[in-house]
């Protein structure tokens, strides 16, 4: 299986050894947490499955060693004395290693992480920062702040960081698995989404420069020539979407740097979420040319003659998931080739987190399936191969199925789409380890 998944709790918390300064900094930080002592040792021989975090700096020849077997790593922590230790575990797979000093200490993030001008102004020594998400650093934070408050850093996840800041933050960071994005300082910064709308406009003075760490939208309904006279300069580190009407005013004061633009023809109405569209829903539309930003689905009992009556044109920046019957109808309305689409068979199963196929599920399916993976599917042992061949139509694997070879075999057989991975569960018959321990968050050996 490829990386395993961390857990995400509800709000971003850190996981911490040391104990905060000033208390009043948890209004402005996420809480700080002792990992638990139970998660930090091991038994001789044990097998050990999905670690977040393996922390081998404080490593010997003779910790390793009591370890038998890790099913999955998200991230190791090593030195430069014991990374070579990595070699002599068994681990299934390893997504990232990392080098950092033992002195350092590290929280972890769980989450996106806001880091401001305050964010060091109370620490007492260098940190280390490992965060599971994105990182937006604010434009007053200064260099001097970087180089006294940040030992390390490690980030999962994009990184967003003011220019005059680049450069320092580069000789801190010891790993990141995403885009690293610089943004200009200008005279106005909006952290988040904005909408740039005559009400928003009208507060601006001329030629303003303004810079937007997030996405930007431009509605409608702007009157010409507005944007023209109010910004002088746009940065946007997300996606800009504008209609046709605004493009060139909005691509006129866009630096060179911003995320991309997304135009949206004049005459659509935007849908921003993800939707089934359903009879029901279809009939209370009364916009017929629609642009999805995101997925949409179409029920897979939605009439052609409706769906035909009601949409005139269809956009969509996802994936349109289409029953079979509807795919002629679709394409009047929609450029197939210019659009991401999957279409199904029978009824339609989207897993999206984890779950678990059971043999009696079928028995309340009329007909065929079609399994849309993006979660973790697991098939249980008793669904047979022969089940699966005759019931399941068609399968898009985006994310995980759990199963065993047979099951596997079956599967691939209906793979319309595939972009994830299967992984083997094990058999009853294999050997199981005497000694196993479950996931762990944070491993220290």
């Amino acid at each position: 299986m490829g990386e395993p998944p961390p857990e995400q709790p509800p709000k971003p918390t850190r996981t911490s050894e040391r104990t905060p300064s000033n208390p009043s900094n948890e209004e402005r930080r996420p809480r700080r947490e002792r990992v638990p002592r139970k998660e930090r040792s091991v038994e001789h021989g044990k097998v050990i499955g999905n670690v977040n975090i393996l922390d081998l700096r404080k490593a010997t020849e003779d910790s390793v060693r009591e370890v038998e077997r890790i099913a999955n790593v998200n991230l190791a922590l090593v030195t430069g004395e014991t990374g070579h230790l990595l070699n002599k575990l068994a681990i299934g797979n390893l997504n990232a290693s990392a080098e950092v000093t033992p002195e350092t200490k590290v929280e972890t993030i769980m989450g996106a992480l806001d880091i401001g001008g305050e964010f060091f102004r109370n620490t007492s020594h260098p940190i280390g920062l490992l965060v599971m998400g994105p990182v937006t650093i604010a434009p007053d934070v200064t260099p001097e702040d970087l180089e006294r408050g940040l030992a390390a850093a490690l980030v999962m996840g994009p990184v967003v960081v003011p220019e005059p800041l680049a450069g320092v933050l580069q000789t801190k960071v010891k790993l990141v698995m995403g885009p690293v994005t610089p943004y200009p300082v200008l005279e106005k910064v909006h952290k988040g989404k904005l909408v740039l709308d005559a009400a928003y406009l009208d507060t601006l003075d001329p030629a303003t420069e303004l810079a937007v760490i997030g996405p930007l939208s431009v509605p409608a309904d702007v009157p010409q020539g507005l944007i023209r006279k109010k910004i002088g300069r746009l940065h946007v580190t997300g996606r800009t979407t504008c209609f046709a009407t605004s493009e060139p005013e909005v691509r006129a004061a866009l630096t060179g740097t911003s995320g991309t633009v997304s135009v949206i023809p004049d005459g659509f109405t935007v849908v921003e979420k993800e939707i089934t569209l359903t009879n029901e829903l279809l009939a209370s539309l009364s916009d017929r040319k629609l642009y999805f930003v995101r997925s949409v689905t179409i029920a897979a009992d939605v009439e052609t003659s409706r769906f035909a009556e009601t949409i005139d044109r269809l956009v969509c920046e996802g994936t349109v998931v289409c029953p079979q019957a509807l795919q002629t109808a679709l394409a009047k309305v929609c450029d197939l080739l210019k659009t991401k689409t999957f279409f199904y068979e029978g009824t339609l199963w989207q897993i999206d987190s984890q779950s678990e196929l059971l043999p009696a599920r079928f028995d309340y399916l009329d007909g065929r399936v079609t399994l849309v993976v993006h979660g973790v599917l697991t098939i249980a042992p008793d669904v047979s191969p022969d089940l699966l061949a005759s019931r399941v139509a068609k399968v898009a694997l985006y994310g995980v199925i759990e199963c065993s070879r047979e099951q596997q075999a079956a599967l691939e057989s209906r793979l319309a789409s595939s972009e994830g991975v299967f992984d083997r569960v094990r058999e009853p018959s294999e050997e199981q380890p005497k000694r196993k321990v479950g996931n762990a968050n944070y491993l220290a050996l």
